[in-house]
């Protein structure tokens, strides 16, 4: 029974995977473009960055915003000082001699913080910016090319991780750059259902026509934000090109409490917008991303129960072999020859993984390409790597499991 459960996903598995592979080719051209394209466009915008307790990252912050190649009367900053019991405001008003705006208010979360800066803005563009987010020169004038298409409401920056010395950090830099090319396939195909606060450009006026951002029990506002526009059939790009660094969890505790806070905003905000999955209204994202994500879910609790099933049995073997038949450990290994271990291997099974692992190797060179960044081959990275594909899972399955407990359970939902 579980080898045919492995079969069927180990196909579905490969079919996703040809579908993002083909739709990656099939978008080339698009990036090639916008590589191309000139840059005499300038909306005016208003740089929002709501802070709470970030004294240790608002200064550079800001600073990564007053270094960026765009002209200096064409945008504005607001830095809203959430109720932080340290010296972020103080830190904040030492840039106000630039043209820096500072807004202090009681903590009332980030939606509010947000909509604090969104009722003073007049300009044509509101980009939201987290407070230990670093813009690279470059970025906020290529992710406003996106803008020159009217059917654009919002479009959002590939993220890159600022912190990577350790391995749990290291982890999180793959996550990153497979997230960054399998977003700019979902732009391809108008299905990008989040907006990154990392940073992420909207309309305007399509933000306060839509209400503003959800200032209710909402841990990812970034998220119901794009499923709202999305509702109203506005469009949401991605430019791969445009990079903002962010600090990444460094602990097991902190990585785990940042994925549960995610993966129970994307319950609270998949009920709330039900209506439009399995909804041809809504095309692709409605008949194919958000069933798909719904689906993946499940895929990931089967394929690590079938895989720590298996793991479970080969030590049991190896138990057996070694303490229990006393066999020695030079003996166990000339068992396992060349011959008997291709005699075990499943085929139907491991030839469609084998080609899901090779499109995933092809994902992670076109990333960097794409983005302009060095793959890192030192040995923590490649250990990295390894432990991205083998034990990340796993964690991502608990966080999983914890979210949905919690949710069915009512639990507050906290940053």
């Amino acid at each position: 029974m579980l080898e045919y459960i492995m079969l069927i996903i180990s196909f579905i598995g490969l079919y996703l995977a040809i579908i993002w592979f083909n739709l990656l080719l099939l978008g080339k051209k698009e990036i090639e473009e916008c590589k191309k394209q000139k840059r005499g466009y300038y909306p005016s915008i208003t740089f929002a960055i709501p802070a709470f307790n970030e004294e240790k990252t608002i200064a550079k912050t800001i600073e990564s915003i007053l270094e960026i190649n765009y002209p200096k009367d064409r945008y504005e900053i607001y830095v809203i000082d959430d109720g932080s019991e340290d010296n972020t405001a103080k830190i904040a008003k030492r840039y106000q001699k630039h043209g820096i705006t500072v807004i202090s208010t009681t903590n009332h979360g980030k939606g509010h913080a947000l909509n604090v800066a969104l009722k003073r803005s007049k300009k044509e563009l509101f980009a939201c910016i987290d407070a230990d987010s670093y813009i690279e020169k470059e970025s906020v004038i290529r992710i406003v090319q996106n803008f020159r298409k009217k059917g654009i409401s919002g479009c959002s920056s590939s993220i890159l991780i600022r912190n990577n010395r350790k391995i749990i950090e290291k982890i999180q830099v793959f996550e990153y750059m497979y997230a960054a090319i399998f977003r700019q396939i979902y732009s391809f195909i108008n299905c990008m259902y989040v907006t990154p606060g990392v940073l992420s450009v909207y309309r305007t006026d399509d933000l306060k026509e839509e209400g503003y951002f959800d200032e209710a029990d909402n841990i990812t506002e970034d998220l119901e934000i794009a499923l709202r526009l999305h509702n109203r059939h506005k469009h949401i790009a991605f430019e791969i090109r445009s990079i903002t660094h962010t600090a990444a969890p460094n602990t097991l505790k902190s990585l785990m409490r940042q994925r549960i806070r995610w993966f129970r905003g994307y319950i609270y905000n998949a009920r709330k917008y039900k209506h439009m999955h399995f909804n041809k209204e809504f095309g692709v994202l409605g008949l194919f991303m958000l069933p798909l994500n719904i689906l993946g879910v499940f895929l990931v609790f089967i394929t690590t129960t079938i895989a720590g099933d298996g793991i479970a049995k080969w030590l049991k073997y190896i138990y057996q072999r070694v303490i229990i038949a006393d066999t020695s450990i030079f003996d166990l290994i000339d068992m396992l020859t060349m011959k008997q271990t291709l005699l075990t291997i499943n085929f139907t099974i491991s030839i469609p993984l084998i080609v899901i692992t090779l499109i995933g190797f092809y994902f992670i060179y076109k990333a960097h390409k794409i983005t302009e960044k060095n793959i890192d081959l030192s040995l923590k990275s490649i250990i990295s790597f390894i432990l991205f594909l083998t034990v990340y899972p796993w964690l991502i399955t608990i966080s999983w499991i914890y979210s949905i407990i919690q949710e069915l359970r009512q639990s507050k939902r906290v940053w």
